[in-house]
């Protein structure tokens, strides 16, 4: 009696064990539809990952609940990362610059799972570390220039730093770029006297790079002397009604603020905006513009634009500013930059004309 008890006891068992493994079978579903067309292309630290879109009849839809892409991380874990079955794209952050094996998949609501699909790719660097490989640290009027490309299109921080050597205190300022040529400056250092200048890049996620430094000696702002310099053209001058040398753009440029260039006005009235334009003879550092008015005369431009160019051809914003109608030179403060040209644009005045005694640049060669 005791065997029969013990052997039916066993067979109940196998019975169970049959029908529970039969019950998960069932319980798992018919298997999701399989991603088609499944591509993969590395990103900066990350991996893009497209597929065509699988339909949304309600039979899809009842059997497909997301889609799961798993690849095993730095640490030898293994990370899933699951995505809407709404879309058809996903982008895996996070990672470094080494060969993945990622996994794909679908997966239905009661946990059947489509063919998989197998893609080994290798991400870009991070972006904080791609950008601090190009970062430069050079010498600029009184600080640093500090320059980086960003070819990721994503917003990073590029934190520099100095000791400053009067007080012995850090000066810090951050940048925040998405720009793909990005500069900032660092001032108020002394000039002529050797600073090491400390750069790190940090993401979103605030990963930050290791640093990258240089040992700069600052530029001393001075007044650049006109020997070489000429006039690269002009829009427009007074060439009669003003005498011999008045009126005319090499009056701008002469040394002499009794002296100034004049917009056209006997021949024509020609309107705003007026431009003259200065070679310099060679690259300069230029931090300052100082333009003094005609003197005694308070019937010229209000408003000024500053332009810049190392070619003569391609020329660069540099701001527009208001002008005041006044005898004492005018300071115009922009970001210290190497250039072989300016142009000093008259955009706007009381009347159609405008003028000039003088233009002086200040930084260094």
């Amino acid at each position: 009696m005791l065997h029969k008890k013990l052997l039916l006891g066993i067979l109940s068992g196998i019975i169970f064990f049959y029908l529970t493994s039969c019950s998960k079978k069932e319980d798992a579903g018919a298997p999701p539809p399989a991603l088609s067309n499944v591509k993969g292309a590395p990103g900066y630290g990350e991996a893009i990952f497209t597929w065509d879109a699988i339909g949304r009849s309600p039979k899809d839809s009842a059997l497909y609940l997301y889609t799961s892409i798993s690849y095993t991380d730095t640490t030898g874990n293994t990370i899933e990362q699951k995505f809407s079955r709404y879309t058809d794209t996903a982008v895996i952050g996070s990672l470094t610059d080494k060969p993945y094996n990622f996994t794909i998949k679908t997966v239905g609501p009661q946990g059947a799972v489509s063919a998989v699909t197998t893609l080994s790719l290798t991400p870009k660097p991070p972006v904080y570390i791609a950008i601090a490989s190009t970062i430069k640290i050079t010498a600029s009027i009184g600080g640093a220039r500090v320059a980086w490309e960003n070819n990721s299109g994503k917003t990073v921080i590029v934190n520099a730093a100095y000791t400053d050597p009067a007080t012995n205190k850090v000066v810090s300022k951050a940048f925040t770029s998405a720009a793909q040529q990005g500069v900032g400056f660092l001032s108020g250092m002394p000039g002529g006297s050797p600073v090491t200048v400390v750069v790190t890049v940090t993401d979103i996620s605030r990963r930050q790079s290791n640093p990258v430094s240089a040992s700069i000696t600052p530029l001393v702002e001075v007044k650049l002397p006109k020997s070489g310099w000429s006039i690269a053209g002009f829009s427009d001058q007074e060439d009669g009604g003003e005498g011999p040398v008045n009126g005319y753009a090499t009056a701008a440029i002469d040394g002499n603020i009794n002296t100034f260039w004049h917009t056209t006005w006997s021949s024509a009235e020609t309107p705003y905006p007026h431009w003259i334009a200065v070679n310099i003879g060679q690259a300069a550092t230029i931090s300052r513009f100082g333009l003094v008015n005609r003197q005694n005369n308070n019937g010229g431009q209000t408003e000024i634009q500053l332009m810049a160019s190392t070619d003569g051809q391609t020329w660069t914003d540099l701001g527009t500013f208001p002008f005041v109608q006044k005898n004492a030179e005018q300071f115009f403060s922009v970001p210290p930059q190497s250039w072989k040209y300016v142009k000093v644009v008259l955009t706007k005045g009381p009347n159609f004309f405008g003028f000039l005694g003088e233009i002086n640049l200040y930084g260094a060669l």
